[in-house]
């Protein structure tokens, strides 16, 4: 597994603004969920982890949309791949089990931890990199 802190670093960035802008904000998400990975979930309430679950549900959504939204305004050749990608993510935030995250919450905070990080590491450094080089040879 790899293993990384929610923390922004020049590696992810795309160049893009709003994209970064919106990355960033993500990573902000994640760090709320890392932490509490980091405490095992002691003293966590069921508010918090409904709070954590639907700010991701709500964000990730708007972010793709935006996303998708620029990479069609600018024709990009691979936007249905990319789409795809998104579709994965979001689905897989959907589907996270309330009821039973409640009835486990650092086993299913560790799960949906490693997830997030290795989708969004992957996505981040090399599809969003990708779309980010097309834009960058596109405009000069």
């Amino acid at each position: 597994m790899l293993d990384f802190k929610f923390d922004w670093c020049k590696e992810v960035e795309t160049g893009i603004p709003l994209m970064d802008s919106q990355h960033k904000e993500l990573f902000r998400i994640g760090r709320n969920l890392e932490q509490l990975v980091i405490c095992h979930c002691i003293g966590v309430t069921n508010k918090q982890l409904l709070d954590i679950v639907l700010e991701l549900r709500e964000y990730v959504g708007y972010h793709c949309y935006h996303e998708e939204a620029l990479m069609k305004e600018h024709n990009y050749p691979d936007f249905e791949t990319h789409k795809k990608k998104h579709t994965g993510i979001i689905q897989y935030i959907i589907d996270i089990d309330c009821k039973k995250l409640s009835e486990e919450p650092y086993e299913i905070l560790c799960e949906v931890k490693t997830y997030l990080q290795e989708w969004i590491f992957g996505h981040i450094l090399i599809d969003d990199v990708a779309f980010a080089k097309y834009l960058s040879i596109l405009i000069s």
